[in-house]
């Protein structure tokens, strides 16, 4: 228990600290995008831009905060997962490590159509995990920079994406009726393509 709370005992003080101001904020970015769109895409948009700029804060508090000097590299697959699954390990590292980027997984394809894919999702999570990682290593806050965090994070936005995704509708594309040119009688002549 003394790991869970070390690991992630600032998320409720910095989570109660910042959703006055991710309130306010979502409102007036609703307010502001409701002048040339509906209210409700205004309101939803603006709520998924707040909720991933949130979220991103938050892991951005849990994952480079200093608990000591020095940094340490693991680099073998599997090694720190085998470790938590050992009787002295903790099962909460792996745990915090699947749920870490699992709400960008979820918030980030609806609002980005472009990530509306499970591979497209994937990729970008290993990136941003790598990032986060390898700011870790060079920070030297008494981290462990290990690819099993890599590798742990990108399964839990696939996750996240894959419930995303799966209900996410994609646009149908819209089918542009064929033009047509009046005539001065009122006949329609159908407007050549072709030479």
């Amino acid at each position: 228990m003394t790991v869970l709370t070390t690991s992630f005992g600032i998320l409720a003080p910095i989570t109660i600290i910042a959703l006055p101001f991710a309130l306010f904020a979502w409102r007036m970015l609703a307010t502001w995008r409701g002048r040339v769109r509906p209210a409700w895409a205004a309101a939803t948009t603006a709520g998924l831009d707040v909720g991933i700029v949130l979220v991103a804060l938050e892991i951005l508090a849990l994952t480079m905060m200093p608990i000591g000097d020095g940094s340490a590299l693991h680099l073998m697959p599997g090694s720190d997962i085998l470790t938590e699954f050992a009787d002295d390990g903790s099962l909460w590292q792996i745990a915090g490590n699947l749920l870490l980027l699992a709400p960008l997984g979820l918030l980030v394809p609806l609002r980005f159509p472009a990530l509306r894919s499970i591979p497209r999702m994937t990729f970008f999570a290993f990136a941003v995990s790598v990032g986060i990682e390898l700011v870790q290593y060079f920070l030297h806050a008494g981290r462990i920079t290990s690819t099993d965090d890599v590798l742990l994070n990108t399964l839990g936005v696939a996750a996240g994406a894959t419930l995303t995704c799966g209900w996410v509708r994609r646009p149908e594309p819209l089918a542009i009726p064929a033009q047509a040119r009046r005539s001065i009688n009122g006949v329609a002549h159908p407007i050549r393509t072709g030479r």
